[in-house]
């Protein structure tokens, strides 16, 4: 079963996005920061990794470019859901290895989309 990481430092946001995962299929761990992002990525494979741009310890950026600089593990999918709106950030985090960005408020048939446009459904 193929396994998503969702970080938000909303317990709601992460509610939703977790029962919407589960339902798609995935096993789903939850961090609350980005440091929790990269120590989970560190310690279980990961397919996918679902996170806000803003997130406590590390912004979602930071645990992006960190991620991608570790060329000796396995490089997951990774999707920015957030409200941060501003076309320099989101090409920002696109250039920077990002696989998609979805903009909040979100509904199940986007996610769903979106993780099908990346081979995970």
């Amino acid at each position: 079963m193929p396994s998503c990481l969702i970080a938000d430092d909303s317990k709601i946001i992460r509610m939703v996005l977790s029962k919407i995962m589960t339902n798609l299929g995935f096993d789903v761990i939850e961090a609350e920061d980005g440091e929790d992002v990269v120590q989970q990525w560190r310690k279980t494979p990961i397919d996918v990794i679902i996170m806000d741009w803003r997130l406590p310890l590390m912004e979602g950026i930071d645990v992006l470019y960190m991620i991608r600089s570790e060329t000796k593990m396995q490089q997951p999918k990774i999707i920015f859901c957030s409200s941060v709106t501003d076309e320099t950030k989101i090409r920002e985090a696109l250039q920077g290895g990002a696989d998609d960005y979805i903009m909040k408020p979100f509904d199940e048939e986007i996610i769903e989309t979106k993780i099908a446009m990346l081979g995970l459904a």
